[in-house]
């Protein structure tokens, strides 16, 4: 299965390994990504959730196979203390897919980064840093495993909205922890 994706003026570039992540992440409540990062487990949350559907497909790969850049579209439902919808574009999502362990399990690591576009000024955002804004900045961190032969694989990720140091806001943003399905086609 192909996507094909155009570019400016009349280029073409090929979308290959079309994937459907599903997930449902838990909102931290802690300050930082840093803390979340360092201990997602005994990490403070908030009544706050979401279900999210991402598709993306790889673009370019490099050292034998083992680096893609894949390109992602989520769509993200909140709710719990908050409900609203959540849109996410990744442009650059780096994945490196290390070789199958024994033969038998496949094991990825991916980091993206783009724009979140929130459908109403998320309130838990705004308890938890005082404000926030529709339009954030997102980015991703994503392991995942699976068994080699199989087209599924685990999928544990962070989630992060963030205004990116003060690019586009004062305060804003948090952090979900993720735990989910991939699929590739």
């Amino acid at each position: 299965m192909a996507i094909a994706l155009v570019g400016c003026g009349t280029a073409q570039a090929q979308m290959r390994d079309p994937t459907l992540t599903f997930y449902v992440a838990e909102v931290s409540g802690e300050e930082g990504w840093e803390d979340v990062m360092i201990n997602p487990v005994l990490s403070d949350y908030v009544n706050s959730y979401l279900a999210v559907t991402a598709l993306s497909g790889t673009y370019a790969s490099y050292r034998a196979d083992r680096l893609h850049l894949e390109a992602e579209g989520q769509i993200a439902y909140n709710f719990g203390e908050q409900h609203h919808w959540e849109f996410n574009v990744v442009p650059l999502l780096a994945r490196w897919r290390w070789p199958a362990w024994r033969g038998a399990y496949a094991t990825s690591a991916g980091f993206g980064l783009g724009l979140s576009y929130a459908t109403h000024l998320p309130p838990v955002e705004v308890e938890l840093e005082g404000t926030s804004e529709k339009l954030l900045i997102y980015w991703v961190a994503e392991f995942t495993a699976g068994p080699s032969d199989a087209p599924w694989s685990v999928s544990v990720r962070l989630h992060h909205r963030s205004v990116a140091y003060g690019l586009l806001g004062e305060e804003g943003g948090m952090n979900g922890v993720g735990l989910g399905l991939r699929y590739q086609f």
